[in-house]
């Protein structure tokens, strides 16, 4: 007899099939379903709510389908059929947080395969990607060669025309970079300059970020290698090889060029309504060196609020835009021009509009700024104390944080989550006092908020920050829209995070050079 699947109780999935909500694709916003019910899970106050989801995921975790990679399609509980090493290996290792959950909590509480079974089963599965290691190891320098061109380098008889580490970027006179066959009958990649040397396989998880499992599988499937019959060996010590026991955290290093204001046409003292209405002045906007681009811009600045942006050196690289319309400002405006006729609904407006290449931009970069090189603000605390850092979303939380409400080490994210480059800022900042130094994130009350409180969390405890505080605002979306007195108590009442992620080995990419460090 057919039985009915749970359902929930609370909020936008009341009366939904517990796994018909946890395999949707899109419930809210961005965001799938499995990511909605985890971030549910992590934020609400409520015991029901956290049981329910909690049991969903006990009792449902085989069902959940995964949308991605060479199982996409299966359920968990079909992919542990065919490869249960996929599992444990691989999907516990991803970099969506929920998707891990989900797959460890399968793994606890469905251990369908006796152990000896699973024992047996793990064994032939590390010899069968030994096999293909040996295959791989096996076929022609021409053939390698064919991978690492598809991998987008030039390379012609075992000659890199430049090194793939950028030692040589500039120079075409010398090839120093090549492939070749180590003692071990393994292909290596090795330069004679800058002295770097890696295994064939490894530089392929280095240059495309996979684990060393999917490197092989990628490998063998451009060369067309398959394995038919497993040898039958002992692979305890073939397993030390592919699991990767050593931790990092990779931060981007990358210098941006020095910009000029040419085209802008800054007229001092001139700013759009929104600006005054936010509560600064043009004292406050000429502190913090924001400008607007009016009728003499001739750039695609247009109509924007300008924030210069500088790198802890002071040099100028980058502005950020931001439009002096909202979203419903814009499409009114352009409706009107287009001349659109008012018996079309807003969503055909819309898309009328957007065909035009009109679509609305809330902020616009200056061309080859790259925002996620750079923490906005971040320059003025380079010479300031190193007891506490605040660190907000947009350049208006930041400017209403060190203007009006005296949080004079606050920064801007450009965004929801740190990038590796921003992360590489605030270690240069403060390598040498990062167990003593206090961090506050201030959350945004949405779900793109919560969600990048987490990651943020995770990525500084990893970095070696060991004090950082959760700010959360009651009666206000973020801190541009905060009284003063709804940020000193999120300030007062801001809470300490546990310390779940341990610290990492610190890998620096240099974009520049094209080399990886490790600098602790």
């Amino acid at each position: 007899m057919y039985m009915e699947n749970k359902t929930f109780s609370f909020g936008k999935v009341k009366g939904m099939d517990m796994v018909e909500v946890m395999n949707m694709e899109t419930i809210h916003a961005n965001f799938s379903g499995l990511q909605y019910l985890w971030g549910q899970y992590k934020r609400s106050t409520n015991d029901t709510v956290k049981e329910e989801i909690a049991e969903c995921f006990k009792t449902y975790a085989g069902d959940y389908i995964i949308r991605f990679g060479k199982y996409r399609g299966l359920t968990l509980k079909q992919i542990d059929e065919i490869n249960r090493s996929y599992l444990e290996n691989y999907l516990t290792h991803n970099d969506n947080e929920e998707i891990r959950v989900v797959v460890k909590t399968y793994l606890k509480y469905h251990p369908e395969k006796m152990k000896t079974d699973y024992n047996a089963y793990q064994q032939q599965t590390y010899a069968y990607y030994d096999e293909l290691k040996q295959k791989i190891n096996d076929s022609s320098q021409l053939n390698i060669e064919h991978v690492i061109r598809a991998l987008g380098y030039a390379i012609e008889n075992g000659k890199f025309e430049h090194c793939p580490w950028g030692c040589d970027m500039h120079s075409k006179r010398y090839q120093h970079a090549i492939l070749k066959k180590g003692k071990d009958d393994s292909y290596f990649v090795g330069c004679f300059k800058c002295g770097k040397r890696e295994n064939f396989i490894k530089f392929v998880c280095e240059k495309k970020g996979y684990r060393f499992i999917e490197a092989l599988e990628r490998v063998a499937g451009v060369l067309g290698i398959t394995v038919v019959n497993i040898p039958a060996i002992n692979v305890t010590e073939i397993r030390k090889g592919f699991v990767n026991t050593e931790e990092e955290i990779m931060l981007e290093k990358r210098i941006l060029p020095e910009i000029n204001l040419e085209g802008f046409g800054f007229n001092k003292g001139v700013y759009p309504p929104i600006f005054f209405e936010r509560g600064f002045t043009v004292k406050d906007a000429e502190e913090m060196e924001v400008y607007f681009a009016g009728r003499n811009c001739t750039n695609g600045f247009k109509s924007r609020i300008c924030f210069l942006v500088r790198d802890l050196e002071g040099r100028l690289v980058g502005v950020v835009g931001r439009s002096k319309y909202s979203e419903e400002e814009h499409y009114g405006y352009w409706a009107k021009r287009l001349e659109l006729d008012d018996t079309m609904s807003r969503e055909e407006k819309i898309k009328e509009i957007e065909n035009q290449n009109c679509k609305y931009k809330k902020y616009y970069n200056f061309e080859g700024f790259k925002s996620g090189c750079t923490l906005y603000n971040a320059n003025r605390l380079v010479n300031s104390s190193k007891e506490e850092v605040f660190i907000v979303e947009g350049p208006f939380d930041v400017m209403k944080m060190v203007l009006k409400h005296g949080y004079k080490n606050t920064v801007g994210m450009f965004g929801h989550s740190l990038s590796k480059g921003q992360l590489y800022q605030l270690y240069q900042l403060y390598e040498n006092v990062r167990e003593k130094i206090k961090i506050y994130l201030l959350v945004d009350n949405d779900e793109a908020g919560l969600k990048g409180f987490e990651n943020n969390v995770k990525n500084l405890q990893e970095l070696g920050f060991r004090n950082i505080y959760k700010m959360v605002l009651e009666g206000a979306k973020d801190a541009g829209e905060a009284t003063k007195e709804q940020e000193d108590k999120a300030y007062k009442t801001a809470q300490l995070q546990a310390i779940k992620y341990n610290k990492k080995k610190i890998i620096v990419k240099d974009y520049d050079t094209g080399l990886k460090n490790a600098v602790e």
